[in-house]
């Protein structure tokens, strides 16, 4: 087949996503374009998928200390950007001679949303698929909700993704939620795919009780309820470490919170800021044993496999499919979502215990490269989109 994979996004997991995948169908032996933005993240990267990075560079950031005018202005260069990427993505989907088209992205926006509406409507026969990360988006704007509540967004999700021919989920739970949210749409469970982008071999085992929370600072990811639960980990454990590196998303309310608890805490706990480049990524995760996911909402996380391929225990709460992801007892721990408590002796009894800590790690990695690595997602991607070729 000849398949074009197209991510808007510069950088970040849903770009590494979309070039693993694609580089994953090639070496299957399909004619594989990734169609990328310029500039972005990993563009001196190369693969057996053909790089096309076409579509406009991302808009310049704002200043850490950006005043509203500024924080306007990149709000509107970024507007801008998007109406000129999702122009050259409809004329790719309706002109390029492709079999099928695999569209990525994120839906968080009436703006995108519009956008990818007009692509359904304008790709002519050309199958069109879509991986949906988050089944619900989430809420990226301020205020107590942790999801998208605007009705003009809602309303044009409804009838975007049933104009799909394809959606993609990452689970079962996944797939119950989008059944009872979305209008009726043809879906496809597929595996997350490995994050072997990061690092071919897994780290050495770490020799400190180090946690680490990877990500950027989103409500929905539980950074209070870590630190309810590190507080009481450390009056237990003295020596326990904490790492928490990733973008801070100053309009979701939490990030000062963040940065003031850790000061106080600064001989136990380090805070890096912002995002961590690709190549610093293996490091990070070297320096520790478990790797914390206290998620209060979610679908499917790319750090859990992240975390597997670097052969790094996982503690994650009960939401979405991060259970099947995390077999609880085997490559690492579930806790119910919300309960500090229970978060807190999780981290204790893998942090403590570096042995159990290694054995989780050690059955994390060999489960997520049997089942759950690039070569089983691409193979259950292709089987999809042949279906739809043979249909179309």
């Amino acid at each position: 087949m000849r398949i074009a994979i197209i991510e808007p996004l510069p950088y970040g997991g849903l770009l590494h996503y979309a070039t693993q995948l694609g580089d994953a169908l090639a070496q299957r032996g399909h004619s594989v374009e990734l169609v990328l933005p310029q500039d972005n993240e990993l563009a001196s990267r190369t693969g057996p998928a053909v790089r096309r990075a076409i579509l406009p560079p991302d808009a310049p950031p704002a200043p850490p200390d950006a005043t509203a005018s500024q924080r306007r202005l990149r709000r509107a260069r970024t507007a801008a950007r998007l109406a000129r990427t999702w122009s050259a993505i409809a004329r790719e989907v309706r002109f390029a001679n492709h079999d099928a088209v695999l569209l990525g992205g994120s839906f968080d926006m009436a703006l995108t949303a519009s956008a990818g509406l007009i692509v359904t409507r304008l790709k002519g026969a050309t199958p069109l698929a879509h991986v949906c990360h988050n089944v619900r988006p989430f809420n990226r704007w301020g205020g107590d909700g942790l999801y998208v509540d605007s009705g003009p967004t809602l309303t044009l999700l409804r009838r975007l993704y049933p104009a799909f021919d394809l959606v993609f989920v990452h689970g079962e739970q996944s797939r119950l939620e989008f059944e009872a949210t979305w209008p009726p749409t043809r879906l496809a469970i597929i595996p997350h795919g490995d994050e072997r982008l990061f690092s071919e071999r897994p780290p050495p085992a770490s020799p400190e009780p180090r946690i680490l929370f990877f990500g950027a600072w989103r409500k929905m990811k539980g950074l209070p309820l870590l630190m309810q639960a590190f507080d009481a980990l450390a009056e237990r454990m003295p020596e326990i470490r904490l790492t928490i590196a990733g973008p801070p998303v100053p309009e979701e309310g939490e990030s000062e919170r963040v940065l003031a608890w850790a000061e106080e805490r600064s001989e136990r706990v380090e805070v890096l800021p912002g995002y961590v480049p690709i190549d610093d990524v293996q490091q990070l995760f070297a320096r520790a044993r478990v790797v914390v996911l206290p998620y209060v909402a979610g679908y499917q996380s790319g750090v859990v496999h992240l975390a597997m391929t670097m052969r790094r225990a996982v503690v994650a709460t009960a939401v979405g499919d991060l259970p099947d992801a995390v077999a609880d007892g085997t490559t690492g721990l579930i806790v119910e979502r919300g309960d500090a408590r229970a978060l807190a002796d999780a981290l204790e009894r893998v942090a403590r215990d570096a042995d159990f800590a290694d054995r989780l790690g050690g059955a994390g990695y060999a489960r997520m490269l049997d089942g759950s690595g690039w070569p089983a997602v691409a193979e259950q991607v292709e089987a999809n989109l042949e279906s739809l070729v043979q249909q179309s």
